[in-house]
């Protein structure tokens, strides 16, 4: 992706756009750094939006100001966003939405995290087509997704991102993404950090021509039951260039594809599954999954594990 530095290198390095770019920080009071040091400002959704002196106060008042499909650009100040009314309607054709890709050098000081205090209801909620979102960790709380794609999410991408269901109190209604029948969803280059029983990193209900790659999901404790489920309605979608790891704690099933119904609708390649992982890819008919240069590892092997050659 290519970059450009608008506000100078204090601002770290964002995407170039021809759009407008619109700020929201996650207090009323926020401090930008520069090489004298830091100054304080206050955030309000009164504010333009428009510099990052003149930040809003939520990410819903940025999407109620931005534009479709003219390339608006939506940046989250780090700290911790709290949704506190209801999910995030990621509603506008043609948007993007970046925490500033932060601990390169430039000023950037934390993370960007985005949480919410909705009880069973998701952190974002995408119902438009070709949005961008990335650098920054989803936390749900307890029994929430964190995204979820509707129909409507066609040519999503995300990227350069985290989930974060390790710090919720276990549940296993806590689920990370949940995708349903949209058309090419690109999810890559992500971490998901699972603590116990919670609900599964990826929930493909319906997605259609779609990848997910480049990613590590890792359970730190307990048992989880399986990280990414495969729907009825999921097809052609690619699942690739993937870590299942866990640590001194099992996970039942990478794979699985208990709700496959489609031919050939799933693929799965070139993934490497710890040994804690009871079966690495399941409960997909003969038809359902192809698998191509999956690895099961072994502790200490000096082969470098075992290539699953057969869906169980």
């Amino acid at each position: 992706m290519a970059f450009l530095t608008r506000y100078g290198g204090y601002y770290g390095q964002l995407p170039q756009t021809g759009g407008n770019i619109y700020w929201v920080a996650p207090a009323a009071s926020y401090t930008i750094y520069g090489p004298q040091g830091g100054r304080a400002y206050v955030a309000s959704d009164g504010n333009s939006g428009l510099s990052p002196a003149q930040a809003l106060r939520t990410i819903d008042r940025a999407w109620n100001l931005v534009t479709a499909d003219v390339g608006d650009l939506i940046i989250l100040f780090p700290g911790t966003h709290t949704v506190a009314t209801t999910s995030v309607a990621a509603d506008i054709a043609g948007v993007s939405m970046f925490g500033l890709p932060g601990g390169r050098g430039n000023f950037v000081r934390e993370k960007t995290i985005l949480t919410t205090d909705i009880t069973a209801d998701e952190i974002i909620n995408v119902t438009a087509a070709n949005i961008e979102m990335g650098y920054f960790t989803l936390r749900p709380i307890t029994a929430s997704d964190a995204l979820d794609l509707s129909a409507d999410a066609d040519g999503f991408h995300m990227h350069d991102f985290s989930i974060d269901i390790q710090t919720p109190a276990v549940d296993t209604a806590t689920i990370g993404i949940t995708l349903a029948a949209a058309n090419n969803i690109l999810l890559q280059d992500f971490f998901v950090e699972c603590d116990g029983a919670q609900g599964n990193a990826i929930v493909a209900t319906g997605a259609l021509d779609s990848v997910i790659r480049n990613f590590t999901i890792y359970q730190s404790a307990g048992t989880w039951a399986s990280a990414i489920i495969c729907g009825a309605a999921t097809n052609r979608l690619l699942i690739e260039k993937g870590s299942f790891l866990c640590a001194g704690t099992a996970m039942t099933v990478g794979v699985n594809g208990t709700g496959a119904t489609i031919a050939r609708g799933v693929a799965v390649q070139d993934c490497r599954f710890s040994d804690l992982v009871t079966v690495a890819i399941d409960n997909f008919d003969a038809t359902e999954c192809e698998i191509a240069e999956n690895y099961q590892l072994g502790v200490g092997a000096a082969d470098g594990g075992v290539l699953i050659t057969a869906i169980t």
